[in-house]
């Protein structure tokens, strides 16, 4: 059985950030409804490669899931709403300050239809003060939490080349939700409110290595960081990546790469001369793996027990054995999209790899099903989608 069986998560949410961390639990068996407006679905319907109209994007983050396609404005909504929130565990939200509240779905008046619902409120700087009322993007977020700093090379600043910061509040969302969950399967009275915001869950991501310069308040001695040295190894015939933390790992890299006169030198004698003196060190090694074809390098810097592998193209990640091994990534087919190709979820629990319960969902595709679920009847539903109230 997976290990969400049996929960109900009911989001309104738009984009990555928070359907990413719902598509977490999806695919761990939860039930996750998303509630999309009549007419107007989630922007991420249209982002990403498509066929028949269907984008690979969306498919990604919304398999395993539900879709309901209901008026949030329209009074004649609420107590559908209402119903639908009383039935679920945990609401997921990642709208605009004050959106949720100007349509009646703030904590407090959720937590009166339904004293036990885990709330979730995830935005980009929090419910007030400084910024709470901008929309905040991906990058946004990378230029003011130091992501984009840590990038920073010859050319200056960098954006990381993919929404990271999104991905960071997702995992964390999803941790947070987890912890809400066993809380109360514990004896917690009364639902959590989780409050979330893009910014902290990424200077938390950050700070352990990215901010290692300015996390003791005072004098100290800094440190180049990992970011500013760190960098791919050019071969005869691609790249690949490299690094060396242990003594036995240094000394065996010097070994395949003939400098064994670098260990005894004074800059790289121990771990932290070598990370004092990264730059050196690394420039002394991509002098002599330029010599080498990729494939021997790595076979040579794998046998002596040093950190190395190609620099993959993504034909060669689906190719990679190691994933062609543990299965990680699946196909199936989408009733429109067709046949496609994903991760399959990432964790195995008692040695069974959670499945593809369902495709990720058409615009509105479980109105029916869901409401019908909690009661309502065919006569019902088909008059509220002809006052637009469904769609």
């Amino acid at each position: 059985m997976e290990p969400l069986q049996g929960i109900r998560i009911v989001e309104l949410t738009t984009n990555v950030a928070a359907p990413m961390g719902t598509l977490m639990l999806a695919d761990q068996g939860a039930d996750v409804i998303r509630i999309e407006q009549v007419g107007a679905g989630d922007p991420a319907r249209a982002v990403g490669a498509v066929r028949n109209g269907v984008t690979s994007y969306y498919l990604s983050l919304n398999r395993n899931k539900r879709a309901i396609s209901i008026d949030l404005k329209d009074p004649r909504s609420r107590p559908l709403m209402a119903d639908l929130l009383r039935s679920a565990d945990v609401f997921v939200h990642n709208t605009r300050p004050g959106v949720v509240e100007r349509l009646n779905y703030g904590y407090d008046a959720v937590h009166a239809l339904n004293p036990d619902l885990i709330y979730v409120s995830l935005s980009g700087f929090g419910p007030d003060g400084p910024g709470a009322e901008n929309r905040v993007y991906d990058l946004v977020i990378q230029a003011v939490s130091g992501m984009v700093r840590v990038q920073t090379g010859s050319h200056g600043p960098e954006f990381v080349k993919n929404i990271v910061c999104d991905k960071v509040a997702a995992v964390t969302a999803a941790q947070a939700i987890s912890s809400a969950l066993l809380a109360r399967e514990r004896g917690r009275v009364g639902g959590h409110h989780v409050e979330l915001t893009m910014l902290e869950a990424n200077l938390s991501f950050l700070w352990h290595d990215g901010f290692w310069n300015h996390s003791f308040v005072g004098e100290f001695e800094k440190k180049p960081l990992i970011s500013e040295f760190i960098s791919t190894m050019p071969t005869a015939d691609g790249h690949v990546a490299m690094f060396t933390v242990g003594d036995h790992e240094f000394a065996g890299a010097c070994d395949v790469l003939d400098c064994r006169e670098l260990v005894k030198d004074a800059r790289f004698k121990t771990v932290t001369d070598r990370f004092a003196n990264a730059h050196a060190m690394m420039a002394e090694f991509k002098h002599r793996t330029v010599g080498f074809a990729t494939d021997d390098l790595v076979a040579r810097m794998e046998k002596a027990q040093v950190p190395c592998a190609k620099v993959n193209d993504f034909e060669d990640v689906i190719a990679d054995p190691r994933v062609i091994h543990r299965g990680s990534i699946i196909e199936y087919d989408h009733p429109v999209g067709g046949r496609v190709r994903q991760p399959r979820p990432a964790a195995i629990f008692d040695r069974e790899p959670c499945g593809i319960r369902l495709p990720a969902p058409a615009l509105g595709e479980h109105t029916d099903e869901v409401f019908s679920g909690l009661g309502y009847g065919k006569a019902e539903l088909a008059e509220l989608r002809d006052a637009g109230v469904l769609g």
